[in-house]
């Protein structure tokens, strides 16, 4: 049986040397681990559009969708996870960071990301964010 491919975006917002990060409910699929704030992009979608939509639903913030960083493909053993990493910028103030579709959410230092459990997916992006000496384009 073949298993299903997903198309996933997800957002990179880094303020100064901080990244935000987000952490699944413990009911979801991979419930507990930190991932970048995203999800599936829906039929008839443009990746920007959907990240910008799970932004809202997420976190209830809009924000700017930039440039893709990265793209990987991985296999878990249910299904094929395709997923670009977009950088965005905040478009409503960091206040307004509710946790409506997360667990919980932090800024930390791009240093610090190995300390959290991400999903397979993200360690190949987390690797070359911490070797890029200044991944953020600036406006």
């Amino acid at each position: 049986m073949e298993k299903p491919q997903i198309q996933v975006v997800a957002a990179l917002i880094i303020e100064g040397e901080n990244i935000l990060i987000t952490r699944r409910p413990e009911d979801s699929h991979l419930g507990g681990y930190w991932e970048f704030p995203g999800g599936k992009i829906r039929p008839q979608e443009t990746p920007p559009q959907a990240l910008r939509r799970e932004l809202k639903e997420e976190l209830g913030i809009d924000a700017k969708v930039g440039e893709l960083f990265w793209q990987e493909t991985f296999e878990y053993d249910v299904k094929i996870v395709e997923i670009g990493f977009y950088f965005c910028r905040l478009a409503s103030p960091k206040e307004n960071l509710r946790c409506l579709g997360v667990a919980e959410y932090r800024w930390v230092p791009i240093s610090a990301l190995t300390r959290y459990r991400f999903p397979p997916a993200d360690e190949a992006l987390i690797r070359r964010l911490q070797k890029t000496t200044n991944p953020i384009k600036p406006d």
